[in-house]
Order: C-alpha cells, then sequence, then structure tokens
C-alpha cells in the first residue's frame, strides 16, 4: 500500500477543538511530553463536565498522537495532522493562556530542537497585541533581564560547552569582550556581539562541526519578561523531576510560572557539571544535574548519545530516571543496573 504524508492543516485543528462539546464528560489520550500535556490540559481547563487525561488509554473521546512526521488530533471521528508545530499552537490564543500556550510551544522547540514553524510565528504575530513580541537574536536564555554571563552560564538550548554550567568561565567570556559581568546581551556593540558569536561557534565545532550562524542566531520570542526559551526549558525540567501535575497547575494559575523560572535559575546559578559512563541499560550521568531529560538534550547537543537508550542520573550513589524513559510513576525514581 503507498504511504504518504498529509499536508498539515492546522487552521482545522483550531475547528476541531473548538467543536468539542465542553458539556460531555471525555478523556483525552496523550503521550508523556510537556506540548502535549499542556495542550490535553488547556482543554480541560473549560470543560464544564468531568474530564481527564490518560497516557495509556486506547478508548478517549479525543486522542494526541506525535510521531517523527508530525502530530494528529483525533476527535469524533476525524482526525486532522498538524506537523511539526506544537499542539499548544492551535490553541486560542488569550491574555489568560498565553504563558502556558508559549510553555507549549517552548518545550516543543527544545525537546525537537527545531526551528519556529511558519504557523507558530504566523499565531504569535497576530498575538502582539497581548504583548508579544519577536527578534532575531542569540538562543541564550532570558537576555532582557539577566546579566550576559548568567544567559550563557544557564543556555542549555544552545548548550555552550566550557560555559554553560561554569559560573567562573561565563564571567570570563563576558569579561573577555571588554565589560563586567552585569552587562546585559543587548547592551554590546556589533563588534562585541560578532566577538561573542565567533567564540560560541568555535566552542561548539568542537563537537559539531556543521554548527553556523543560524543555529545560534534565531526568531526569539518574549511575552513581557518571559522567555518562550526557557519557558520551554523550565516546563520540561519539571515535569521530569515533579511530574505531568505541575503542567496542570500551571494551565489552571499561569502564575506559578514566575516562581518555577526562579526555582530554575537558583538551581543552574549554582553550577553544574557530570561526566558519562554507559551500561547495558542506561547511559548514566554522574554530578549535580538533576533532571535525566535535561540530561539527554544536553548530550545530544554534543553527539555523545544515542536517543533510543534511557538516561539515568547518580546522585548519592543513587541512580535516578524518570516517566520520561520508564512507563510508571512519574518524578524522579530510583533504578537499578
Amino acid at each position: 500500500m503507498e504511504s504518504y504524508i498529509k499536508d498539515p492543516s492546522p487552521e482545522e485543528a483550531k475547528k476541531l477543538i473548538e467543536s468539542i462539546n465542553r458539556n460531555k464528560e471525555i478523556c483525552i489520550s496523550t503521550p508523556y511530553d510537556p506540548d502535549a500535556m499542556m495542550f490535553s490540559a488547556l482543554i480541560l481547563k473549560y470543560m464544564e463536565s468531568q474530564a481527564g487525561v490518560s497516557f495509556s488509554s486506547t478508548d478517549c473521546e479525543v486522542t494526541v498522537a506525535i510521531t517523527p512526521q508530525g502530530r494528529t488530533i483525533k476527535y469524533n471521528n476525524s482526525e486532522v495532522f498538524i506537523g511539526q508545530s506544537a499542539l499548544t499552537s492551535v490553541l486560542p490564543f488569550t491574555a489568560e493562556d498565553i504563558l502556558p500556550i508559549l510553555a507549549g510551544i517552548g518545550s516543543s522547540v527544545f525537546l525537537e530542537r527545531r526551528r519556529l514553524t511558519e504557523w507558530e510565528i504566523s499565531m504569535l504575530k497576530k498575538a502582539e497585541n497581548l504583548g508579544i513580541t519577536i527578534e532575531k537574536n542569540f538562543r541564550i536564555p532570558s537576555y532582557k533581564e539577566l546579566p550576559l554571563f548568567l544567559s550563557l552560564m544557564e543556555s542549555i538550548d544552545l548548550f555552550i560547552p566550557e560555559i554553560t554550567g561554569n559560573r567562573d568561565n561565563a564571567i570570563r567570556a563576558v569579561k573577555e569582550l571588554g565589560v563586567d559581568e552585569l552587562t546585559k546581551l543587548e547592551e554590546l556593540n556589533e563588534t562585541q556581539l560578532n566577538t561573542l558569536l565567533f567564540k560560541i561557534i568555535t566552542l561548539i565545532m568542537k563537537f559539531n562541526s556543521k554548527v553556523n550562524r543560524d543555529d545560534i542566531i534565531s526568531d526569539r520570542v518574549f511575552y513581557l519578561n518571559y522567555d518562550l526559551i526557557e519557558l520551554g526549558v523550565v516546563t520540561t525540567y519539571f515535569m521530569d523531576v515533579v511530574g505531568s501535575k505541575i503542567i496542570l497547575q500551571s494551565a489552571l494559575s499561569p502564575s506559578i510560572f514566575s516562581i518555577l523560572i526562579e526555582k530554575f535559575r537558583n538551581e543552574l546559578s549554582k553550577g553544574f557539571s557530570f561526566d558519562l559512563t554507559e551500561d547495558k541499560k542506561f547511559y548514566i550521568v554522574e554530578g549535580n544535574l538533576k533532571s535525566p531529560k535535561i540530561a539527554q538534550v544536553i548530550l545530544l547537543q554534543l553527539q555523545k548519545i544515542k536517543k533510543e537508550k534511557p538516561i539515568a542520573i547518580k546522585i548519592k550513589n543513587e541512580l535516578l530516571t524518570s516517566r520520561f524513559f520508564m512507563d510508571g510513576k512519574e518524578g524522579l525514581k530510583q533504578v537499578e543496573v
């Protein structure tokens, strides 16, 4: 039988979601993924009858699927393919839900290490009246709010070897530009920006010879002081170490994002490093990085692992993995090798 990939139809997905009967009990079947979970949580938020989410049921009224080809939403005998765009990008952009939606889009971009799709950019531009801004700049987190050395030190995607997680090296890199450690990215002149770009490319090329300027400079999205990249990383981190309940809480009460971001920044500002070993079951990451999923994203950028093999982190002689890599209990859980 001939196989083919349908053209993405995110506009049709918006109509499909609008057709969901809010007064009828429903179940949403979703993969264990922060964007898919946020999408489900935001639908449940406005249901007027009982509703729930399942990570395993095959008998739900709404089914979300994620494959290498893209995302599919099924409801009421209708199926819509939306391509690589985040599931949350087809939900209504409102002042109440803009932060959860940005977190969903950001987590999808982060975990798949991709650029924003044309659909996502078009939806974000339409939401500029809500306070969203889009610009081309360095792919480092929250450079509008944080000193440059902290943006560099806390940069997970893009991971910068020798600088990410290393406070002293991040400060040294900034001072080499001829500015002090409190300087922000937007205070640099063109010469300093080009010098920083060259340094970042040089460091990354030690592990990825194909890196280029477009990998460093990309579309950056902000809402007030919130950065789409940072929202995506933070959402992934807390779903990994705590579980999906944090996604539901943030969908219902978006103000929680400021608390999560503060906790995440405090954790990373301590610095982190790790060593990698391998056994038959797991890649074992030993150090002070508490998230197996974040460790995987970093190691994939460094081209040190294969995505199919699960990650376990070693903390105080305990091996821990998460629901991203092993079915069952959510959050960090102990495993044996």
